[in-house]
This record gives structure tokens, C-alpha cells and sequence, in this order.
């Protein structure tokens, strides 16, 4: 039978009635790790029934960004529970507080060139309601943080923050996390309009994998070739298949669910410009969320006018969809400035709404380097679909 890994040395905790004793290991049995999914579900599946938000984390747990050790549990479990453990005991110690590591694949430019590394994802950072305010995060991240330098082998990591600026002093800095949401209109322009921008069509499913590759060696390029002073650091995670997939793999769930169907389209191509998007549906909250923008690859030699026209065709096929499918929204995390000229060509030319703001106490991306090193970092491109 798989066993947890051998839990360290306790670490005592200072609580109201004395030192509270907890264990830092990896939940790795079934026991265990049902255990995390049901703390996890108390905090972030307020959407969905207790047995409908493990059925998507055992989903998960079958992706391929997720198998094996690519996505990994990690507890404090109560160090009193768990010298006392006996068979009877189907669910072992008790676990008090989660964090999860989800593998990353990240592209780094800096003095020593353009290169790949590993890295991680933090999530479900939750504590047991009966145990919080007493530094159990913190001394949870603190422990996987030691596992990343070490054995995790990360180069650097990222989070997404609820909580404002508490990451910041466990090392983990807040990047920019600004937006721009397109409204629907209730009606959208004739189609005359349309006819000025380049022919884009749907993408389904299958034919992400192949572009997503095709991305990322633009990526490579674009690293290699970018204007970056000596003392500034370039990164990036890689939009993979993998990593394109499980949003829209959970987005599927999510809507099958709460929704009764889930759309097909997973994003918009322009053939002519090299260009495409893609998203997922959130058909609960009537929204439809824009992971990825990939602009022209010739843009310079297009000319701006077209990058935009190109970028506005994408942009106004994901408003189009989100309209079919009654949603009232479309959202772009950390848009650039081709990106934000197209959004102002619809605004002018199609009537639509945008609305740019910056994100203060939801999903703000927080990155931190291997042992605490501090370097001017620039992150680009940081869109949704680095989120987990």
C-alpha cells in the first residue's frame, strides 16, 4: 500500500492554549489526499456539491498536466493525530492545512541567453477553519518553498492572490494585474462593419495542440530577439497543449454542471494574419474568459492598422460567441498595446463596451525565484491561461 511520505520533524506552533505540534509531508495515499480535496472543496467549491467537487478533482487528476508527480498535495497534518495512527483509522491524521504545486513550464531570457526551466503553480492555499489565525500558511509555504529550491528543482513560481499582499513577505512578489472587459452589446453591429476586418473562424478542441506549438517557438524567437537591458530578466509560462487544455477541461466540467452543456468553440483564428485566441465559457457566471492573445507574427511589417484589425476580428469573434451563448462579458488579463488599440477599434467602430481596470484583491499573480532572489523581472506575456 503507497504511504505518505515520512513526515519531518515536528514543528511546534504557538496557539491560544499552548504550542500547537504539526507534520509537513506530501499527501500521496487516497486516505490522505481525500482528505485535502474535502478541505479544498470547503474553500473553493462553493459552486459545486461536495461529491461534484471531487468527481472534478479526480477528473484533474487524470490530465496531463496533472499526472503523476506533476501535481502534488502538500499537508500539515496534526503531529498528536498521527503518532497515534492505527488502521482503524481510515483517514489518518488530521490535515489542517493544503497547499497544492502544479508543474510549469516556464521560457527565462537573461545574461546567460533564452532557455527553458521548470518551475511550479501554487494553489489551494487553505487552512481548516478550526485552525486558522495561527500561521499554519505561512509555515506551509514556507515548507514547500524548501522542496521547490531543493528537490522540486523550480527555477522560479507563481500564485495567484486573494488575499492582497500576504504572499509578499513568504517571497512571493505582486506582478501588474490589470484587465480589459468587453461588454456584450445587446445587438452587435451589420455586418458591413464586419466585412472590414479580416475572416476569422472557430477553433474546436483539436486543433489547439498544433498552434499552441507553433506559439511557443514564436515565443522563443520573440525572447531571443527582444531589446532587454543587462540587469532585466524575461519570463514567461509557456502556453502549452497541456496548459491550454485544463482551464478548458475544468471550464467543461464546470458548465456540464452547473449549466446541464458546454460550448465547442475553444477560440478564434485569422489565418491570414497568423493570429488567434483562445477561451473558455464560465456559462454560471455569464462570462467568457480569454486565456491567450496571439498576435500576428508580422505585425511590424503588417503595419499597425492591420495588427489591430487582426486582433479586433479575434476579439470581436469572442464577443460574437459570447453573445450566442447569452453571456454578458469577455475578459483579457494584462493586455498589451496591440491588444488595447483593437479593444479601443471596437469600442469606436462596433459600439462595444471596454472597461480597463486593475485587480486589487482578486487573482493577482505573485512570482517568486528560486531561494528568495530578488531580480528586475519583467513577465511577459502573463494572460489567464497561466492561471490554475
Amino acid at each position: 500500500m503507497t504511504t505518505d511520505q515520512p513526515p519531518t520533524i515536528p514543528i511546534d506552533v504557538p496557539a491560544r492554549h499552548g504550542l500547537l505540534s504539526v507534520l509537513f509531508s506530501e499527501a500521496v495515499t487516497p486516505d490522505t489526499r481525500l482528505q485535502c480535496s474535502k478541505l479544498s472543496g470547503s474553500a473553493f467549491g462553493k459552486s459545486l456539491s461536495a461529491p461534484q467537487f471531487l468527481e472534478r478533482e479526480a477528473l484533474l487528476g487524470t490530465h496531463p498536466l496533472a499526472v503523476g508527480t506533476r501535481w502534488r498535495f502538500w499537508n500539515l497534518t496534526l503531529a498528536e493525530a498521527s503518532a497515534g495512527n492505527d488502521d482503524d483509522n481510515e483517514e489518518g491524521a488530521k490535515v489542517v492545512a493544503l497547499c497544492k504545486t502544479l508543474h510549469r513550464d516556464l521560457l527565462i531570457r537573461d545574461e546567460r541567453g533564452t532557455r527553458r526551466e521548470q518551475g511550479y503553480c501554487l494553489c489551494s492555499v487553505v487552512t481548516d477553519d478550526e485552525y486558522r489565525g495561527r500561521g499554519l500558511a505561512s509555515v506551509l509555504l514556507g515548507k514547500v518553498a524548501e522542496w521547490m529550491d531543493g528537490e522540486g528543482g523550480a527555477v522560479a513560481s507563481m500564485l495567484y492572490s486573494d488575499v492582497g499582499d500576504f504572499y509578499v513577505s513568504k517571497g512571493w512578489d505582486m506582478l501588474d494585474a490589470l484587465q480589459s472587459t468587453l461588454t456584450v452589446p445587446p445587438s452587435l453591429a451589420p455586418g458591413e462593419k464586419s466585412a472590414k476586418l479580416p475572416t476569422t473562424r472557430l477553433l474546436d478542441a483539436d486543433e489547439i495542440p498544433a498552434l499552441a506549438e507553433r506559439d511557443i517557438q514564436d515565443l522563443e524567437t520573440e525572447f531571443r530577439n527582444a531589446d532587454l537591458s543587462p540587469d532585466t530578466t524575461l519570463l514567461t509560462v509557456l502556453p502549452t497543449p497541456d496548459m491550454i487544455s485544463w482551464l478548458q477541461t475544468r471550464a467543461d466540467f464546470m458548465n456540464t454542471k452547473l449549466a446541464g452543456q458546454t460550448p465547442k468553440a475553444k477560440g478564434s483564428i485569422c489565418e491570414s494574419a497568423g493570429a488567434w485566441v483562445y477561451w473558455f465559457h464560465d456559462l454560471h457566471a455569464r462570462k467568457l474568459t480569454i486565456q491567450r492573445v496571439k498576435l500576428p507574427q508580422t505585425q511590424t511589417q503588417a503595419g499597425e492598422l492591420a495588427t489591430i484589425q487582426a486582433v479586433g476580428a479575434l476579439l470581436l469573434s469572442a464577443v460574437e460567441e459570447a453573445a450566442r451563448w447569452k453571456t454578458t462579458k469577455a475578459v483579457i488579463w494584462n493586455p498589451g498595446p496591440e491588444i488595447r488599440g483593437a479593444t479601443r477599434y471596437l469600442a469606436e467602430e462596433f459600439g462595444i463596451g471596454v472597461e480597463e481596470e486593475r485587480r486589487e484583491t482578486k487573482n493577482i499573480p505573485c512570482l517568486r525565484w528560486r531561494g528568495d532572489e530578488k531580480k528586475r523581472t519583467r513577465v511577459w506575456p502573463n494572460e489567464y491561461y497561466a492561471w490554475s
